[in-house]
């Protein structure tokens, strides 16, 4: 199953590449919203390789995920490998500069159940699918817009 969306963000593609791949801030915001998160790899640089380790809570349970980031080629593509449970998920976001100042970011989620209760899951997702996928393309606008509010390092 595939989730995917896309956004223009008025910014050139090395700035949107930093914004993604500001790992820290995204273990950040893990630990603000009270879940745990551990860095797996000791690797200094962003990279292929990096994975961390999480506690969230999915359907109430709190549930251990893996994230891995398996792609990451610099300025237009990284690919993360999720793993919670029985379910497998692969999350991969393109960029595409547009103009100098313009970039198209294109996020798509593909999950992949590996266990009866996961396959439970996704199927209990397809029916959701449409509100997940305007979630999914809203939280997309807001990152735009964050990103776009930020001060240039150039400025």
């Amino acid at each position: 199953m595939q989730f995917t969306g896309k956004e223009d963000i008025e910014k050139p593609i090395d700035a949107v590449f930093d914004a993604v791949t500001d790992y820290e801030a995204f273990e950040k915001q893990v630990m603000r919203r009270g879940h745990e998160i551990t860095r797996l790899d000791a690797q200094s640089s962003g990279g292929v390789g990096m994975s961390w380790k999480m506690r969230i809570p999915v359907r109430g349970t709190l549930r251990e995920l893996t994230a891995t980031v398996s792609r990451y080629d610099r300025p237009d593509h990284v690919a993360l490998d999720l793993r919670i449970g029985g379910l497998d998920a692969v999350v991969n976001v393109e960029l595409i500069a547009l103009s100098p100042k313009r970039t198209r970011m294109s996020l798509e989620i593909e999950l992949m159940p590996r266990s009866i209760t996961s396959r439970v899951l996704v199927q209990s997702l397809r029916l959701k699918r449409a509100s997940l996928t305007k979630t999914l393309r809203k939280r997309l606008g807001e990152f735009a817009e964050h990103l776009e509010a930020r001060p240039s390092r150039t400025a």
